[in-house]
């Protein structure tokens, strides 16, 4: 049941860990993306869907009132990470402050759908009739 609970975030962890950190050389060359500049709002998706992810699990497994604010400060903090490994030399990367900005922005995206979604859920249930 745990990990029922957690593998939709760790294998959506992985992703983004592979993504972040493929070589440099290996990445795709894509000029008609710089055009509508899609690397922000990429890196702030795949952060958002991580905290989406990480409160759901949170919300099946923890009996804590800050699943929110531990979804979000691991998706940053995941964000900070793969960031300042993409400093090192021997992927032919670099780490962007713009781009730990939009993960930070995509968590937080993703923790005000949670919350609405979680209100919702809320208030959807205490109307019904037993």
């Amino acid at each position: 049941m745990v990990l029922r609970a957690w593998a939709p975030a760790l294998l959506w962890a992985l992703l983004i860990l592979v993504l972040c950190l493929m070589p440099g050389r290996t990445l795709p060359q894509w000029d008609w993306a710089d055009l509508f500049s899609l690397d922000k709002p990429v890196h702030a998706v795949l952060f958002g869907v991580l905290t989406v992810l990480l409160g759901h699990g949170f919300k099946r497994t923890a009996r804590t009132g800050q699943l929110l604010v531990w979804s979000v400060l691991l998706s940053v903090g995941y964000g900070l990470a793969t960031e300042a490994m993409q400093q090192l030399q021997a992927l032919g990367r670099h780490g962007d402050v713009n781009d730990a900005i939009a993960n930070t922005v995509g968590a937080l995206a993703g923790a005000i759908h949670l919350r609405h979604r979680w209100n919702k859920e809320r208030s959807a249930g205490s109307t019904k009739v037993a």
